[in-house]
């Protein structure tokens, strides 16, 4: 089985990971994908030292998992959840894990939420972790 875990550095997605960790058996893969959200009017370098952040921090989790195979990958766009689910078909993923920030009602139709629109887009299984 292929997994994605889309990973921020939040506490919500620590949890979705610790969730993926008990899941997981020997022979799964693990993709661990963070999404820096493109800035055109922001100065490259602001760009960059993002990825760089995001890839030491994804490349820290991926040293420390033994069990399984685990990919990082750093995406760049302004929208996090199309971005996701375009990685999951590519590599052909069969679920999905993210963590939720926990909105309801006004909040969430305000500010939005990207597991809700991965849950709403998505052909593939998602799993969201509270």
């Amino acid at each position: 089985m292929k997994v994605v875990l889309g990973f921020d550095g939040s506490e919500h997605s620590k949890k979705a990971l610790g969730m993926v960790l008990t899941l997981l058996k020997k022979e799964d893969e693990l993709h661990i994908v963070s999404v820096i959200k493109e800035a055109p009017r922001s100065p490259e370098q602001v760009i960059i030292e993002s990825e760089e952040k995001a890839k030491n921090s994804l490349n820290s989790l991926k040293e420390s998992i033994k069990e399984f195979p685990v990919f990082t990958e750093v995406l760049e766009s302004n929208d996090v959840a199309d971005s996701i689910i375009e990685y999951c078909k590519k590599i052909n993923c069969n679920m999905i894990v993210t963590g939720s920030r926990g909105l309801s009602g006004i909040k969430k139709t305000i500010l939005g939420s990207v597991s809700s629109e991965i849950m709403n887009k998505s052909d593939i299984p998602v799993l969201v972790v509270k």
